[in-house]
C-alpha cells in the first residue's frame, strides 16, 4: 500500500508548479530543507522517481504528473472544504484575492463597492496589472478572483490560455455575452473539474453601454444566469454575488 502525508502532497505540488524548492520553501513558510525532506520522503513513499532536474529547471516524471494530479485535486478538496466551514461559521465574512486588468479596473473599483456595503465585513486585496501578469497570477494560484475585460471576439481565446491554469473547481463567466458564438468557442477548451456559467449583466443596456454612468450599472438591473450543465449549488453561490451588487437574476 502506497501511504503519503499532506505535508508531502502540499510540498511536491508546490515544488512542481512554482518549478523549484526555493519558491515552495517561501510559499509554505518552512525552509528549504523541510521541503526537500517531505518531497524525500513522498518519493520513498511511492517507491519511484518523482521528477527531473536540468539545472534549475525541475520537471515531474510520468509517476510524478500522476501524484501532482492527485495532490492538486486532494489540496483543492481541502482547501475547498475549509472555505465551506468557514463561510458557514461566518456567511458574512472572508477575504478575496483579487487580480484586475488595468482596463477593468474603474468598473472593478464600482462593483466591490457595492458588494462591500451589502457584506460590510469582507476585505480585499486588488493588484492591478496587465493581462501578462494576470495569466501569472493563475499560473501561480495567487487569486482568488480575476477580472478582465476583452473583446467579445476574444473570450474563446482568452479561454484556451487561461483554463489550463484554473484551479479545480473555479468557475468561468463571461459577464458580457451569452452569444452562441462565445458559448462555442469556450466549450471547446473546457475541463470537467471547471463550471462554465455563462451570464449577461448589461442585458436591456446594450444602446448604452458601460460607459451610461458606472453608479447605477447593476441597480435593478436584470442579470441574465445560464446554467448549462453547472452545479446548481455554483449557480446559487453566483446569484447571490449578483444579488449584492444590486441586480436581479434571470435564468
Amino acid at each position: 500500500m502506497i501511504n503519503y502525508t499532506l505535508k508531502q502532497l502540499y510540498s511536491f505540488e508546490a515544488v512542481i508548479r512554482l518549478g523549484g524548492f526555493t519558491s515552495a520553501s517561501k510559499e509554505l513558510h518552512v525552509t528549504q530543507p523541510a521541503v526537500y525532506m517531505q518531497v524525500h520522503q513522498l518519493q520513498q513513499n511511492i517507491g519511484a522517481k518523482l521528477f527531473d532536474i536540468n539545472g534549475k529547471k525541475i520537471s515531474p516524471t510520468f509517476v510524478g504528473k500522476k501524484i501532482y494530479k492527485t495532490a492538486l485535486e486532494t489540496i483543492n478538496r481541502l482547501e475547498n472544504s475549509k472555505l465551506e466551514i468557514s463561510q458557514i461559521l461566518n456567511p458574512d465574512s472572508g477575504h478575496l484575492q483579487i487580480a484586475v486588468a488595468t482596463t477593468a479596473n474603474s468598473f472593478t473599483s464600482v462593483l466591490l463597492s457595492k458588494f462591500k456595503k451589502e457584506f460590510p465585513k469582507m476585505t480585499f486585496n486588488i493588484d492591478v496589472t496587465n493581462r501578462i501578469a494576470l495569466l501569472d497570477n493563475l499560473k501561480k494560484k495567487n487569486a482568488d478572483l480575476v477580472i478582465m475585460a476583452v473583446p467579445v471576439g476574444a473570450v474563446g481565446k482568452l479561454a484556451e490560455k487561461i483554463i489550463p491554469h484554473m484551479k479545480s473547481g473555479a468557475v468561468l463567466t463571461d459577464t458580457g455575452s451569452t452569444k452562441s458564438s462565445v458559448l462555442r468557442d469556450v466549450a471547446s477548451h473546457l475541463r470537467e473539474d471547471i463550471h462554465w456559467l455563462p451570464s449577461h449583466p448589461l442585458a436591456g443596456t446594450e444602446h448604452s453601454g458601460p460607459g451610461a454612468g458606472f453608479e447605477s450599472l447593476f441597480d435593478g438591473r436584470y442579470w441574465i444566469v445560464l446554467p448549462l450543465d453547472c452545479d446548481e449549488i455554483v449557480v446559487a453561490k453566483f446569484e447571490t454575488f449578483v444579488t449584492g451588487l444590486g441586480s436581479i437574476t434571470a435564468r
